[in-house]
């Protein structure tokens, strides 16, 4: 297996270590975390990160904060693969972009793109003609219906509903639980049902 070097030792690299091991192609070998709370996830080590100038392997960044990843991600000249968990649904016309993560049971229906370094977390489902921008998070249980846009960096809430031919701006909130009817603009956050705007 070929080595792979994580960014990010919170909650989601127990996921993520987790999904690169059932892939059995790549082994974590190392967390790199500004500030570490744990020594080790899942048995493999986690260690203050200083300088990724070192890193010569493959990369995955386990942070689920999108601004966080993006700043990460184009920091990064080495490989970022993408991830797809053996139980996710991915239909052959679907585009999916590098350094992907897509979580147990996940579905990413006919003619969907998802950008590059985008998590789709476990039982969210992305119905078909859906595009999904980079560095976006489907959160757990999130559903986005068909020919919906969704903006890169936006965040869709666990448990939330998009419903179909909606377009989402960039870097948007959707709270958990919402369910969005309407369009909504670039950095606006998002509540409810209805979902209302609280904040732009």
């Amino acid at each position: 297996m070929k080595g792979i070097t994580i960014f990010g030792g919170g909650g989601h690299c127990y996921a993520l270590v987790a999904l690169i091991l059932a892939n059995e192609e790549y082994k974590p070998i190392v967390i790199l975390d500004k500030n570490p709370s744990e020594k080790e996830v899942l048995g493999v080590p986690v260690e203050k990160r200083n300088d990724d100038a070192h890193i010569t392997n493959a990369a995955a960044i386990a942070i689920g904060n999108n601004t966080i990843r993006k700043k990460i991600a184009e920091s990064l000249t080495v490989k970022c693969p993408t991830f797809i968990h053996t139980t996710a649904v991915v239909y052959p016309s679907a585009i999916i972009g590098k350094g992907v993560q897509l979580l147990p049971n996940a579905v990413v229906d006919a003619a969907v793109t998802i950008g590059d370094f985008t998590i789709v977390n476990n039982n969210a489902t992305v119905s078909h003609n859906t595009i999904v921008g980079n560095y976006c998070h489907i959160a757990i249980n999130a559903a986005i219906s068909g020919g919906c846009i969704v903006g890169e960096g936006t965040l869709v809430g666990a448990g939330s509903i998009i419903l179909p031919e909606i377009t989402i701006g960039k870097w948007v909130t959707i709270g958990a639980g919402a369910v969005v009817t309407k369009n909504i603009p670039d950095g606006a956050i998002v509540v409810g049902n209805p979902a209302k705007i609280i904040n732009t």
